[in-house]
This record gives structure tokens, sequence and C-alpha cells, in this order.
């Protein structure tokens, strides 16, 4: 294909995957406050959330095989559909067993997106993997941002009805713009998926699979914190709850300037430095949490909690980029990626533990301990784990051809 046609392409991959996190944003906003509003006690509407969740690792893998085994443009598109049903469906949604529905077809979508849209970013033309990435970065975490926004005061002057529509007349839109993502590398045929699955066996076998692995959970913490024991925090601080809103929606902020002004500066031959980097800027930012009294300062300590997990996000994927063949990049992915299925569910808790145990500065000054430690002892991670092989090494071709 003419590269020139494939560029032009790139404007509706960038802008649906925006209109996709406005979708999500606003879903995370409206869902618990719809089913509070119909009368569902606090157990019902934390089930809603929750059950549909467990069910995303199978999917996770399932759908990484099913991208490479028929590409990524048609499980996007997939995923795209998958909003816009679930969309049309809550507008007519009353009942728990609907809501649970829309829930369940929303994390679907969900679970897929997220490893199949960097995939296909990581193998778009006109720049380095790091600045393509970054690129889609800054459209993804925007895309949330605004959503998160748009969410809660739509639902203040519209109603939940009318912004259920806004909701699928979005998720609609990404669906048409799917049409015209850009082809990239074709899959090789004749593979079954269950062969294609196997191949993250073979990946996990690496030590330096457990590397990114390790980049991946550092990536996630900013998310799993600011969802879970940063409003619990800020509500202790006596902030009032729309400033908590705002505090928290600096998560999403500074990513955006990280993606397009650092991505092009990712690189794995930078590796080492830029772990320690973004694993030092998170504890420096859980030691500062720590003596949060004001909200401005704490906004402060937020944005450096999320841009620094935005720097290890945009490592991870661009290690697993370099480290794969391009039509084994979504099950790559998936192996790679999966510290953002653990890190939600044992970061909160341990942090949890500590704050029942210790209190709350005391919990934040002992994790943000431990992530400088983490940082300064990023040359021996790198040892260990990248003993077997490095990206131009003779063990990472082999697995390249193995998987």
């Amino acid at each position: 294909m003419n590269p020139h046609k494939r560029s032009a392409n790139l404007g509706p991959f960038y802008a649906s995957a925006f209109l996709w996190n406005n979708c999500m944003g606003m879903l995370l906003v409206l869902m618990p406050l719809y089913a509070l509003s119909l009368g569902f006690s606090l157990l019902k509407i934390s089930g809603l959330i929750a059950v549909p969740a467990l069910a995303e690792v199978a999917v996770r893998f399932v759908g990484s095989a099913l991208s490479d085994r028929f590409g990524e443009r048609r499980i996007l598109q997939v995923c795209y559909a998958l909003m816009a049903v679930a969309g049309a469906l809550l507008l007519a949604a009353e009942s728990f067993l609907l809501l649970l529905l829309v829930q369940s077809l929303a994390n679907f979508s969900r679970s897929n997106f997220w490893i199949t849209v960097q995939s296909l970013g990581s193998q778009l033309p006109g720049g380095n993997v790091g600045k393509q990435l970054g690129r889609l970065s800054s459209c993804n975490y925007a895309g949330s941002l605004v959503g998160l926004n748009l969410g809660g005061v739509l639902a203040g002057l519209l109603g939940y009805r009318r912004s259920f529509l806004v909701f699928t007349g979005l998720a609609i839109i990404s669906m048409l713009l799917s049409l015209a993502l850009p082809h990239v590398e074709e899959k090789p045929k004749g593979r079954g998926v269950w062969e294609i699955t196997l191949g993250i066996g073979r990946f996990l076998r690496y030590r330096h699979t457990w590397l990114v692995i390790l980049v991946s959970y550092a990536a996630a913490l900013p998310v799993s914190l600011t969802q879970s024991i940063y409003p619990v925090y800020f509500a202790s601080l006596n902030f009032r709850e729309q400033w908590i809103g705002a505090v928290i929606s600096m998560r999403s902020l500074t990513p955006v300037l990280i993606g397009v002004a650092f991505g092009a500066a990712i690189a794995t031959r930078r590796q080492q430095g830029i772990f320690a980097l973004g694993v030092t800027g998170l504890g420096l930012s859980l030691l500062a949490s720590s003596v949060a009294d004001g909200i401005v300062f704490s906004a402060a300590c937020v944005a450096l909690l999320g841009a620094s997990g935005a720097v290890m996000d945009l490592l991870y994927q661009v290690q697993t980029s370099e480290w794969s063949k391009a039509r084994d990049r979504s099950v790559a992915m998936a192996s790679t990626g999966l510290g953002w299925v653990i890190c939600p569910f044992t970061a909160p808790v341990i942090v949890a533990w500590l704050v029942e145990r210790y209190g709350f500065h005391a919990a934040f000054l002992i994790a943000g301990v431990g992530m400088l430690l983490l940082g300064a002892s990023s040359r021996l991670w790198h040892r260990l784990l990248l003993a077997e092989a490095s990206p131009s090494g003779s063990q990472i071709a082999n697995l390249k051809s193995q998987i």
C-alpha cells in the first residue's frame, strides 16, 4: 500500500481511540450514579462493577490471540461495535441484569481494546515506535479525561437518558471511523487461535518478559491508587467532593503532555535510565503525598504520579514492540501487560493494609520509600532479568521465531 495513503488513515485511528475513551470515561461515572438513582444498594452497585471485571483476564488472552489471528483492525472494529451496543442497551436499562449486561459488554470491549490498539499503534508508519505510541497515549488519556468530566456534567445538565444518547452517539461515530483504520502487515494464514494462545506460555518463560511485566505493574500504580486509596485519603483531609474529583483528574492531565513531548525519547537502549526515572517519580509522588495538606500541593502530587506512570506505560509498550514480531504483537502485549491485571488487585490491598495498621501518612511514606529503593536498584534488576538476552541478542531472535 502507498505509504502516503497509509499515513492519511491515521486521523480516524487517533480520533476513534479518543472517542472510545470518551465513552469509557463517561461510563465509569454514569454507571454507578445511574444505578444509585434506581435505588440499588451499594453491594449491588459494587457487584455491577466488579463481577464483569473477573472475566477480563481470560478475555484479554483470548482477544489477543484473535487479534493475531484475524488482525488488529477487525478486533478494534468489534470493540467499538460492542461499546455502541452497550450504549443502545443502556437507553432501555432499568433492571440489574440489563445493567450487568451493559457493563459486561463494555468490559469485554475494554479488555480487548487496550492490547489491540497498542499493537496496531506500534506498527503505524511515519515515525519511531515511541513517537507513535506517545501520540496514541496522549489521545487515550485526553479522551479519558474529557469523558470522566463530561459524564458528570451531562448527567447534571441533561439527565441520564440524554447523557446515554450522547454516549451512544459517540460510540457509533467511533465505530464508523473504525472503517477507515490503517492497514498494517497482514497476519500469517493457517494459524489457529489455540496455537497462537500457546505462544503466551512460551513468552512467559523468558526472564526479560518479567522485567516488562514489572514495568507495566508500575505503570498501573497511579490508576490503581487514585481509584481506591487517594479519594478516601483526600476525604480524610476534609476536601470537598468536587475538589477531590478535580485533584484526581490531574492523574490524566500530565500523561497527555508526556505522550506528545517525550514519546520519541522512549527506547529500549535507554530502558535502564527510563525505568529508574519513572519509578523514582512514583516514589517521590507517594512520599510527597504523605505530607500533603492542601489542594494545590495534593494536585501536584497526583500530577507527578500520573506523569511517572505514563513514562512507565510507554516504556512497557516500546519494549514489547521492539522485542516481538508484528504477527504476534497482540499476544506479546497481553503477556507483558499482565502488570495492568495484577496491580489493581494487589496494590490497593497492600496500601490499604498499611493504612489500617499505621495510618495514611506512614502508608504513603513506606510505599514511597519502597518505590525509591526499586528505582535505585534499576541496574540490578536489568542485570538479573536481562542476563539471558538483550534486544539484539540471539535468544530474542529465537523467541521471535518460536512464538
